[in-house]
């Protein structure tokens, strides 16, 4: 027989908890493959479509696994109330505010991951880009011309340092 601080443990993970981090983890593989699009507003909307997506996604799995948390809670009490105390009755119906703020909070948090993910993707493509133009940029301070050697030609109408 399970007492209600058993129940009160084990509810914590619930059939809805894979929900929340397989919505982070799919929302940071989204804007990793986001982060290889070339062009330069189509991956900016999609990063932004992303990261609001994914936090409102995340924001409603929360929700949903502390609805079921707290029912689980509260169906077990409904089926033994001669093992319920006063403690546990309280803290059933005091504890009102996990199920409205704790959505937003993990929705919050989901958010600033995914910010985080895009600002670091961001920093990583522009450090890319500047090495690969510091690659293709001639750092030696004399020019070196090549002329070609070329007849001169009676035509007036032949272009100049043209090879015949």
């Amino acid at each position: 027989m399970e007492t209600f601080d058993q129940i009160w443990e084990s509810s914590r993970t619930n059939s809805f908890s894979w929900m929340y981090p397989a919505a982070v983890w799919c929302g940071a593989g989204i804007l990793v493959a986001l982060s290889v699009i070339k062009n330069l507003w189509l991956r900016r909307i999609g990063k932004l479509a992303a990261i609001f997506g994914f936090a409102i996604l995340a924001t409603e799995f929360s929700a949903q696994e502390i609805q079921e948390k707290w029912r689980l809670r509260r169906a077990w009490a409904d089926l033994h109330p001669a093992q319920m105390t006063d403690d546990g009755s309280s803290a059933l119906t005091v504890d009102g505010a996990n199920l409205t703020l704790g959505p937003l909070v993990y929705g919050f948090q989901a958010f600033l991951i995914f910010v985080g993910i895009a600002v670091v993707l961001s920093v990583l493509r522009a450090l890319l880009r500047i090495r690969r133009e510091g690659t293709m940029i001639d750092t030696s301070d004399e020019c070196k011309h090549t002329e070609i050697e070329t007849e001169s030609s009676a035509n007036p109408y032949h272009p100049p340092n043209v090879a015949t």
